[in-house]
């Protein structure tokens, strides 16, 4: 009974919890640090085994195997959240009969920084492969070819993505994305007694659920990743923007050394297939004109019928608008409460045709002004309830410019 007296008094010394079971596996001794862990008074637990206290023992076959072959055995294990490390060894009770001795490490922040790192390589090598493989022609396809990798290859799970809190992809239950919405910073929030956590970056929101180790992995990944995502995004944003632009010059030459060689209405509905192919939040458009007073539709694209109509300005969906907006120096604009408007038009019923009073429905404008006189505008309109960016705005603009100055050379003819 010395040596198991001496492995006691160790024991008691070590920062980490140990015991010692007979060979019945029932405990015979804990130090403190095992009652500090486990959560339980030593005079519950003397006396007692795994299958008591816990109500099943993983652990007892290892056991068996150390007293019967004599030898120390170290492995690993996961407990409540716990990445454990154990080291047990035989001991001679003073029966003659063998027992087990041990002591359990905590490597959970080792484990977490050992996978965090594993993932961070990992996802940087898709991230490596996904650019090397191809030209990403917006932001929202990276981002979702991006997490289709990483949730075919790592321990992930069921994710969402949200794009400026809307959802831009879900495979976990809509209530907890719109729980989601909410935060503005990495939180961890629940929905039905269920964990779930959200990571903003960018305009996006990635949400997951909290399970053994990955919410603890996102922490330390998050910013690790983070510079590394939006450097990425920022880099797509700038090549699109580019290509964007190079385009936009590219029509911009085109339809400035065409406008002689064509008529008013052919050149201008060159123009509008030109911009309507430029700008990506635009799905229709057309292009009008002011003649005896009177607003009349030269060229359309997506509204047919519509060049056979003409109007007093008074009388157009937001002539008033329009006008108000002239007069604080804006040339190109968006309208914003256009369904309202829409609403309020004595042509309500013949613009609803046109799905004008949809909520969703956003005009971008662009006024043609010569000389302090209106004499006409192009809309763009979107139905997708999406603004307008700041570049297909300056787009617009290039082009309203340039449509003004061949506006001011065809004037005659126009207002004839």
């Amino acid at each position: 009974m010395r040596h198991m007296f001496f492995l006691q008094q160790f024991f008691e010394r070590l920062p980490t919890p140990a015991f010692i079971k007979d060979n019945k596996f029932r405990y015979v001794w804990i130090n403190r640090e095992w009652e500090k862990f486990f959560g339980i008074n030593e005079r519950k637990v003397i006396g007692k085994t795994n299958k008591k206290l816990f109500g099943e023992d993983i652990h007892e076959e290892i056991d068996k195997k150390i007293i019967k072959t004599k030898r120390t055995l170290t492995y690993e294990t996961e407990l409540n959240g716990k990445h454990l490390v154990i080291t047990k060894i035989p001991i001679r009770l003073g029966d003659g009969t063998y027992g087990v001795a041990g002591y359990i490490m905590d490597f959970t922040d080792k484990y977490l920084h050992e996978l965090s790192l594993k993932n961070v390589i990992k996802v940087d090598e898709i991230m490596r492969e996904l650019l090397l493989m191809k030209k990403f022609d917006s932001k929202d396809q990276f981002m979702l070819e991006l997490l289709d990798r990483i949730y075919e290859s790592t321990d992930i799970g069921e994710y969402a993505i949200l794009k400026n809190n809307e959802i831009l992809r879900t495979l976990i239950p809509e209530k907890v994305c719109q729980r989601a919405k909410e935060k503005d910073e990495f939180k961890e929030f629940m929905v039905d007694g269920e964990r779930w956590f959200v990571v903003p970056f960018d305009i996006y929101k990635f949400i997951a659920r909290v399970g053994k180790y990955n919410l603890r992995l996102a922490k330390i990944i998050y910013p690790i990743l983070l510079s590394k995502v939006e450097k990425i995004l920022i880099s797509i944003e700038n090549r699109i923007r580019t290509e964007k632009y190079y385009k936009a010059l590219e029509k911009i030459v085109r339809v400035a050394t065409s406008w002689k060689t064509k008529d008013l209405k052919t050149f201008l509905k060159g123009v509008l297939e030109d911009i309507l192919e430029i700008i990506p939040e635009a799905q229709k458009g057309s292009i009008w004109l002011i003649s005896e007073d009177r607003y009349q539709c030269v060229v359309e694209i997506g509204y047919p019928g519509v060049e056979s109509k003409s109007f007093r300005p008074e009388k157009t969906a937001y002539g008033a608008e329009i006008f108000n907006r002239i007069k604080n120096g804006q040339k190109v604009f968006e309208i914003t409460n256009a369904k309202e408007l829409v609403e309020k038009s004595e042509l309500a019923d013949f613009l609803s045709k046109y799905g004008l009073n949809d909520e969703k429905f956003i005009p971008l404008i662009g006024v043609f002004n010569i000389g302090g006189n209106i004499i006409g505008n192009i809309s763009l309109d979107s139905f997708t309830g999406k603004n307008f960016s700041e570049e297909s705005k300056k787009i617009l603009e290039y082009f309203v410019d340039l449509l003004t100055a061949f506006l001011s050379e065809k004037i005659p003819k126009v207002m004839g």
